[in-house]
């Protein structure tokens, strides 16, 4: 089962609107009607976001075998490997996202400066 029709499924139990849901993540009900659909899927933060508003384990929204839990001491290397790329893949884009913002707020502090010294 894909995410899309896991978060679906567990709004329909809690009888809510996407737009509902989306305000208790703060999210745009774009963004969550998109991940619903399976044509995005949310970052590693609105995850931890999406398992507390719905009380569910993160593992439980990511899993797409059903009943694949793996709770004892041996590991599939797949799953892991597969696991490790794609919170890579999201810690990624939240630091280039970071850094974005960072340079924005520097250009804006120097355009501030330039206007300052301008009036000098």
């Amino acid at each position: 089962m894909s995410l899309g029709t896991k978060l679906r499924e567990l709004r329909h139990e809690k009888k809510l609107s996407q737009t509902q849901v989306a305000v208790e993540l703060d999210v745009s009900q774009t963004a969550y009607g998109k991940w619903e659909s399976d044509q995005t899927k949310p970052g590693i933060d609105n995850l931890l976001k999406i398992s507390e508003f719905y009380g569910t384990d993160i593992y439980d929204l990511l899993d797409s075998k059903e009943g694949n839990h793996n709770f004892n001491n041996t590991y599939d290397n797949s799953n892991v490997n597969n696991a490790v790329e794609t919170v890579n893949y999201y810690i990624s884009d939240k630091l280039v996202e970071q850094y974005e913002a960072r340079l924005r707020e520097k250009d804006e502090q120097i355009a501030l400066l330039k206007s300052l010294l301008e009036k000098k």
